[in-house]
């Protein structure tokens, strides 16, 4: 492993051999040889400033430069920031962001999340709310590392803050229509103006969006769809000069046959060689399983992800004299339920796997911003957070394919002496949990100008958590006689428990001008994630331990140190941005998947993984090389380790392991195999090491009024696993690296009001997928997969209207 030494070493020469230059001419002047950069202009430290001058590693794009991609969904962020990733699940529960190869991708209710998603300054509680479509955008900031200080909830590995578009003084309308194959059609549109003379103003903006599924079943029905409406709104009142308060509003629904994954292998005889072993391939048979793929069995359960998002804030900003008092005031909604068949066949073996979450959150912050230009500038503020989130899951079948298919074909089963399972009798379970949470944080942020050229950086923040679960566990009606056969994992459990945490953050740092357009920065953080639960649907909780000690999950703690330069060179023609990291995670939160010595079927479960380090170094630059031509690239290299992490579960292939003493092999001659593992000293799972993307643009007039353009995007991410598995297993959780092309070529009319494309994305049609994991209810060897969207050629055309 590189060590961070050598990482500096290289970014630092790279910041010593890009000297600064002297301020640049206004955004969109014409060069000597090409035209300037448009001014980045970013909130990332809770004031306006340029993107060079914030002592952060952020990248910033805006609402129209999406459009122009045809990107419409937060995933689609992944194509334009190296090093944002994503973490997919069945379920928009398990799903989230990832930075720098760090990111909260759990079941559980109770786990904060590691990647942070901000709107319009309010934090969302669960990283499945973050993966709406973004619609109505003014800008995208994405803040890389811990971000605790200034953005309400602490995020331990970055945040995405997301800038919606505010209500105009003057009349304006926008719309955006794109249609191509694949049943792809998005839709929005934005009115925007004076409603009472200049003292009232108001928007309000609409959107649709679908897209056809990637996924069939053997009987031709298709999954994995994308459709999805939602409308948002603003009012903003002008009371006074120095006082004025926006209203907002949004409300989304999306309603999709989703989310399966596929078979990317079937075990067998000649991959699970133990006698008796019942293999998912005989309820499968006209699947034919591999890494392209995208088709499942004739499921007999349903496949549904319906989702609600609706929230409202009241901002108010008073300028106190030169001082902002800002007052934050939100309350969101989010209501979701989902179902599949977990054994993606005829026989029901889990038909129902059901879920669902009720979730309000009300939060509110104070924020006091010092005058712009003093030697001293900075930021105070209190917050406080609560939340409920009222979570209910059913499972419903037979659990084992040795069962369904012998209940299938009419017989009765003897469980014990005496107990007898019926042909129609099933087993199954009811969960109903509560999670509440409460934060009451104040926090501070200043930087000191100790000369003209030096800077020093100071950040605190207090905060205490309270979180406690209400936890029930049930067997379905008729049931209860039955669910023994399956372990303790089925039977009845009842408790209620609760924790509290207060924790300590900070960041200090100096900042260097090398010139009015280029500096050099060097900051350390130590963040903070809150304690949770494991509130999954598992728990079988051991003899001797309380139900407090053995769901609880410790506070998940970075500590980070970055060094950086940001400048502008060639007149402002050039953009460059390069920064080194090293991240430290202590009790780390991760899920795992463990395997029940004795029922041999897998569990999810939420342990602290002991230490976790990341780093890397972080490379974007931007061009104007001339007056039609633009270049960008952006690199990020991450290496991701365990430092220590001692309670690895074993993948299903540990069950084969004979050697004893082996990691998963047998922990006594003629013993049971382990089910975890040592894996300290092991790459992070889902954290490529490179990825990166390039982009250009070319415009040329075609005839008075008309600007004719042709621009390109390419996207490479390193090859990755996504199963933890012991030196002595080859892991088959392998992802190899691709690239994504996507292009687009078109034309501006009337100074770019009307703007007509034709676009492909994925234009070479590269096949990747976005997990590999142990295929349930099949025997070892058995792999599953989630096929995306993006894994396929999609073209289409675009009209956007803007006047």
């Amino acid at each position: 492993m590189k060590s961070l030494l050598n990482i500096l070493m290289v970014s630092s020469a790279i910041a010593v051999c890009a000297p600064g230059v002297h301020a640049h001419a206004q955004s969109g002047e014409q060069g000597e040889e090409g035209r300037v950069l448009d001014r980045v202009v970013v909130t990332s430290q809770k004031r306006e400033e340029n993107l060079i001058d914030v002592p952060v590693s952020v990248v910033a794009t805006t609402g129209d430069e999406l459009e122009a991609r045809n990107f419409v969904s937060a995933t689609d962020l992944q194509y334009v920031v190296p090093g944002l990733g994503l973490g997919d699940s069945n379920t928009p529960r398990g799903a989230g962001l990832r930075i720098r190869g760090i990111g909260t991708n759990v079941f559980a209710d109770g786990i904060e999340q590691s990647v942070g998603t901000v709107v319009d300054g309010v934090p969302l509680a669960r990283a499945g709310q973050g993966l709406a479509d973004i619609v109505d955008i003014e800008r995208i900031e994405v803040l890389r590392g811990p971000q605790g200080m200034l953005f309400g909830r602490n995020a331990s590995a970055g945040l995405i803050s997301i800038v919606t578009r505010a209500p105009t003084d003057e009349f304006s309308t926008r719309a955006y229509i794109a249609a191509g194959d694949n049943g792809l059609l998005n839709l929005s549109a934005a009115v925007s103006g004076p409603l009472a003379g200049d003292r009232v103003t108001g928007k309000i903006s609409g959107y649709q969006n679908k897209l056809d599924g990637i996924v069939s079943t053997s009987d031709g029905r298709e999954l994995n769809n994308r459709d999805e409406f939602g409308f948002r709104g603003a009012l903003r009142f002008e009371l006074s000069p120095e006082f004025d308060v926006m209203v907002r509003a949004d409300y989304s629904e999306r309603d999709n046959a989703c989310c399966v994954w596929t078979p990317r292998q079937l075990a067998s005889a000649s991959t699970d060689p133990r006698p008796g072993i019942r293999f998912l391939s005989s309820a499968l048979p006209l699947v034919d399983a591999g890494p392209e793929n995208r088709t499942i069995g004739e499921a007999s359960g349903d496949y549904f992800n319906k989702v609600i998002s609706q929230g409202a804030s009241v901002e108010a900003n008073w300028d106190i004299g030169d001082f902002a008092l800002t007052s934050l005031t939100a309350l969101r909604g989010w209501r979701q339920k989902d179902n599949n068949d977990a054994d993606l066949s005829p026989i029901n073996v889990l038909d129902n796997n059901f879920g669902a979450n009720d979730l309000e959150q009300f939060s509110q912050e104070i924020r006091l911003t010092s005058p712009e230009g003093e030697r001293l500038e900075y930021v105070l503020g209190a917050f406080f957070y609560e939340s409920k989130n009222e979570g209910s899951f059913d499972q419903v079948g037979r659990f084992a394919l040795s069962f369904a298919q012998a209940q299938a074909a009419g017989a009765s089963i003897t469980l014990a002496p005496g107990v007898v399972l019926p042909p129609s009798q099933l087993f199954g379970r009811s969960i109903e949990t509560v999670i509440d949470v409460q934060d009451v944080a104040v926090f501070g942020q200043g930087t000191l100008s100790l000369t003209d050229k030096l800077s020093f950086i100071l950040g605190a923040r207090y905060t205490e958590t309270e979180v406690g679960l209400d936890f029930q566990r049930i067997g379905t009606p008729g049931a209860n006689a039955f669910n023994f056969a399956l372990g303790g994992a089925f039977a009845p459990l009842a408790f209620e428990t609760d924790t509290s945490d207060t924790n300590f953050s900070w960041r200090i740092g100096a900042q260097y001008a090398l010139s009015d357009n280029a500096n050099v920065y060097a900051t350390a953080a130590r963040g903070y994630k809150g304690p949770g639960f494991n509130n999954l649907l598992d728990i079988v909780i051991p003899a001797g331990l309380t139900a407090n000690a053995f769901t609880l999950v410790r506070p998940e703690i970075p500590t980070s140190f970055e060094v950086g330069y940001k400048g502008e060179l060639l007149d402002g023609r050039l953009r460059l941005e390069v920064a080194a990291y090293q991240t430290n995670f202590e009790d780390f939160q991760a899920q795992v998947v463990e395997r029940d010595a004795v029922t041999n079927l897998n569990r999810f479960a939420i342990r602290n993984a002991g230490e976790l380090k990341t780093q890397g170094v972080e490379f974007q630059a931007r061009a104007s090389v001339t007056d039609n031509l633009t270049l960008g690239a952006a690199a990020a290299w991450n290496d991701s380790e365990f430092e220590s992490f001692k309670g690895a579960a074993c993948p299903r292939l540990g069950a084969l392991v004979s050697t004893v003493g082996a990691p998963c092999g047998p922990v006594s001659a003629g013993g049971a195999n382990a089910i975890s593992f040592d894996a300290s000293g092991q790459s992070n799972t889902n954290a490529p090491e490179l990825t990166m993307s390039l982009d250009g643009r070319y415009e040329a007039s075609l005839t008075a009024g008309i600007l004719g353009f042709v621009q390109a995007n390419y996207f490479w991410r390193d090859d990755v696993t996504f199963g933890l598995y012991p030196e002595n297993i080859p892991n088959p959780t392998v992802q190899p690296s691709y690239g994504i092309l996507n292009a687009s070529l078109g034309a501006e009319f009337d100074d770019g009001r009307i703007v007509a494309s034709l676009f492909a994305r994925n234009l070479t049609d590269e096949n990747f997928v976005t997990s590999i994991f142990d295929l349930p209810f099949d025997g070892a060897g058995g792999l599953g997969q989630y096929t995306t969207p993006d894994a396929r050629r999609m073209v289409g055309v675009s009209l956007n209207i803007a006047y």
